[in-house]
């Protein structure tokens, strides 16, 4: 395996992460009314048309959430020196 792999793992999965982010902030509404609750104090939806699916909130969290995961693991997989076994630098 490259050098360059590990590190462009990172990159890929954090900008999935950073995307489906920036998607769910957009939706916050859609998001608020996943998580809606009935009791006083709970998240309420605001006033507004309905844009996204919640399908589509739910993959968006999916997604945010493997992305960093996924670059954490790589992260600990390579701080703990197991990596160094598998990366050819002269490749």
């Amino acid at each position: 395996m490259p050098l360059w792999f590990l590190p462009a793992m990172i990159a890929l999965f954090a900008v999935f992460s950073l995307a489906a982010g920036i998607w769910l902030l957009l939706h916050m509404r859609d998001l608020a009314r996943i998580f809606r609750g009935d009791r006083p104090g709970e998240m309420v939806r605001g006033p507004g048309p309905r844009r996204a699916t919640p399908a589509a909130v739910w993959t968006a969290l999916i997604v945010c959430n493997v992305g960093w995961i996924a670059c954490l693991v790589i992260w600990v997989f390579v701080m703990g020196g197991d990596a160094n076994a598998i990366v050819d630098a002269d490749a």
